[in-house]
């Protein structure tokens, strides 16, 4: 019998199916996120393709964008409480402003 993979690959177990969707809606908001900084009528364009499958809901894709925005501006506000000194620490906040922007301007995205 053939092996399936590299030598310990095969010892990893698939994602389950609630684990798959998951993933699919993290992907879905993430793509949606990056799109959104462009162009924000093809972003939401992309929402209702995605949610048009039955298997993800406008909401559901616009609550992971809102979150995946949000974090990436959390990560860079938790930099700035470690910086060596004031003036970087308040660089990586005024980095972080966009993020939080753009998860406001997510969250408050009326796509119905």
């Amino acid at each position: 019998m053939e092996q399936g993979g590299p030598a310990g690959q095969d010892d990893v177990p698939l994602p389950t199916v609630e684990q798959s969707a998951a993933m699919d809606l993290v992907s879905a908001g993430t793509e949606v996120t990056a799109l959104w900084r462009t162009d924000p009528q093809e972003a939401a364009a992309l929402v209702h393709e995605l949610a048009a499958g039955g298997v993800l809901a406008v909401d559901e894709i616009l609550d992971e964008a809102v979150d995946a925005a949000a974090l990436i501006g959390l990560l860079a506000l938790q930099e700035a409480r470690t910086a060596p000194d004031p003036s970087t620490a308040a660089e990586l906040c005024l980095g972080a402003v966009p993020h939080i922007a753009l998860a406001v301007a997510l969250a408050s995205a009326d796509l119905d």
